[in-house]
């Protein structure tokens, strides 16, 4: 047994199955090259960035920077403290109880000896516990040997990312020293990297200056402190995301929150739910593209599908922080889409067809818009043959075969416009000249749908009643009747106070409720339309008695003068119409005209009234 016919054997929801291992791995690995490649990360970083640069997270005010500013150089006289100055702000941090100092100035060699030893005994109140003291920019620059033995060596070196944003602090397998901000927020001496939480709002650390420090008694138990040159007189590279500019303390002091309060962790349960929206996204791009039945169903499903996506991956930078690849989710999600519709519509098999000679090129393109139609579509070869058919027309082929191709061309040259089956009646459409493409449409339907678009088209949405179309088709049918007619305009009187009052949805409700009061005065074939804001009319067949036409004109501005209890206020309205009306005794008269009678009528009614309303 070959190959091919052990497949042609297996059950048909198993060959199904097997014809989507290629096209699904073909996916696979697109969706890995974005995601490796990725075209769009700087995109993607810059919106995670603004997602997450909320600073909806409050500074913790257990961290305290202590900022060597241009005062503080000039008072001390040093660039940017003298040793002796460094001595007396350490001795005051030490005496009020700081839980961990982080020095983030170099003291890399002796000055001198009478100086560097009141330091060093400063450092020693403190201890290697309590004091972190920074190596420069190279590993091998390391503090003095005086001042290293009393203080915990930190590795402080800022590394940004690509773009030249700060968003996580310290070197693996690089580092001469411990991570500054792990050090500060747990004692940890390990240089492992610290993720910053992009959420905090760094401007609320404190920040005294060292000459506040040290006057200051209050105190520090329990307290991080970190002290650092100010950065207008020791320029840092230091930038968060979206910022024009920080610190090295800020950036050290928010690494030290998000290393405290649990961040990283939260961060890996974030990046875990990136993965499995990840896969989430292939599976609703495959699904979208596989319930499709058309081009508007897809680009609705596809367009709510990556709303829903963008939605959720929001929802994951602000609920875990977690830094979010939008753009590359949307990117993954489209791939598996056209992996998918592009197997679903055998586009590369018609390819192969169209290589082989099978199918022309002008065949391919005219049928891809018809293989998924919801109609019966044959494509038919210039032998008589059934060279491609949809879905939709299995069952007639199945029970009636190539017969399906001498009914549709029952002579050379010749193309059947209807079609009598045992299944019912069809209209044959055939949408190209030269390409032998035939739809086989339920005739019944089709009228029916257009009899439903027909009606859609006359009536008013809001209303229920006929709209500006229907009013002149029936004003049209009335004149072209040869026989009597009345046409009626009406205007409502206080309708725009309502809708000022009490607004728009307050007008549409009044709205309705004229209509349905206007329709009950009328028979089934008279017309009622809505022409426009508070105007409607009204076409009566067979009217030609002028009493008739006055009595029906005072019943209409009684029925609209009752009071209007309206359920978007709880309260009743009152209004007024005006109404004016023309007729016809029989046919040959102008429909224009009587409408210009009419409409002057109701005018000199609503000029009356408003005459009455002055008296």
């Amino acid at each position: 047994m070959t190959a091919g016919q052990a497949f042609r054997r297996l059950p048909a929801g198993l060959r199904a199955l097997s014809e989507w291992w290629r096209p699904l791995g073909v996916a696979v690995v697109m969706c890995l090259a974005v995601l490796v490649l990725g075209p769009s990360s700087a995109m993607d970083r810059e919106l995670s960035d603004r997602l997450l640069r909320r600073e909806a997270a409050a500074a913790d005010p257990a961290l305290l920077i202590v900022e060597i500013d241009a005062a503080d150089a000039r008072h001390f006289g040093g660039n940017p403290i003298t040793r002796p100055g460094l001595t007396e702000l350490l001795d005051s941090l030490a005496a009020r109880g700081a839980e961990r100092v982080l020095l983030d100035i170099y003291l890399g060699e002796p000055l001198f000896p009478d100086a560097d030893a009141r330091l060093a005994a400063a450092m020693a109140r403190l201890g290697p516990a309590r004091l972190g003291l920074v190596s420069a920019a190279t590993p091998d620059e390391r503090p003095y040997d005086l001042f290293a033995r009393h203080g915990t060596l930190i590795d402080a070196r800022l590394t940004p990312d690509q773009d030249g944003f700060n968003r996580r602090i310290g070197r693996p397998g690089e580092a001469s020293g411990a991570n500054p901000s792990a050090w500060l927020a747990t004692g940890r001496s390990d240089p492992a990297p610290v993720l910053l939480d992009l959420r905090v709002a760094t401007r609320g650390f404190e920040r005294v200056s060292a000459r506040a420090a040290i006057a200051d008694r209050s105190s520090l138990a329990g307290r991080k402190v970190v002290i650092s040159a100010s950065s207008s007189i020791a320029p840092s590279r230091a930038f968060l995301p979206l910022s024009r500019s920080a610190d090295r303390a800020a950036v050290i002091a928010l690494g030290a929150q998000s290393d405290a309060s649990g961040y990283p962790a939260l961060h890996r349960r974030g990046e875990a739910a990136n993965t499995v929206l990840l896969v989430l996204g292939l599976a609703l791009g495959f699904f979208v593209a596989f319930i499709a039945r058309s081009g508007r169903m897809l680009a609705l499903s596809a367009g709510f599908g990556a709303v829903l996506l963008v939605s959720a991956s929001t929802l994951v930078a602000l609920h875990w922080g977690a830094e979010v690849y939008p753009l590359r989710l949307l990117g993954c999600f489209a791939v598996m889409v056209n992996v998918t519709l592009a197997q679903r519509l055998r586009i590369v098999p018609m390819m192969g067809s169209f290589l082989r000679g099978d199918i022309t090129p002008e065949e391919v393109w005219a049928w891809r818009s018809y293989e998924q139609s919801a109609h019966p579509a044959l494509l038919i070869g210039a032998d008589g043959r059934i060279k491609r058919s949809n879905p939709a027309a299995t069952p007639l082929i199945e029970r009636h075969g190539e017969a399906l191709v001498r009914l549709c061309l029952p002579r050379l040259g010749e193309r059947a416009d209807e079609l009598e089956l045992e299944e019912g009646d069809f209209h044959l459409d055939w949408p190209y000249t030269h390409v032998p493409i035939v739809v086989l449409r339920d005739a019944g339907a089709a009228l029916a749908a257009q009899r439903g678009l027909q009606e859609q088209l006359l009536r008013d949405e809001l209303t229920g009643q006929a709209n500006r179309r229907g009013f002149d088709s029936a004003l049209h049918s009335a004149a072209q009747a040869g026989g009597a007619y009345g046409v009626f305009f009406l205007d409502m009187n206080g309708f725009k106070a309502v809708n000022d009052t009490h607004g728009h949805d307050a007008g549409d409700e009044l709205l309705v409720v004229v209509a349905a009061r206007l329709a009950a005065l009328l028979r089934e074939d008279d017309c009622v339309a809505r022409l426009g804001g508070d105007e409607f009319g009204i076409v009566i067949p067979g009217m030609a008695v002028e009493a008739e036409a006055a009595d029906l004109r005072r019943r209409l501005a009684v029925a609209v003068a009752e009071p209007v209890s309206l359920s978007c206020t709880g309260g009743a309205v009152t209004v007024g119409v005006a109404v004016g009306y023309a007729l016809t005794p029989g046919g040959g008269e102008d429909p224009g005209e009587l409408l210009r009678i009419a409409d002057q009528a109701m005018y000199r009614d609503k000029h009356r009234a408003r005459l009455r309303a002055a008296a």
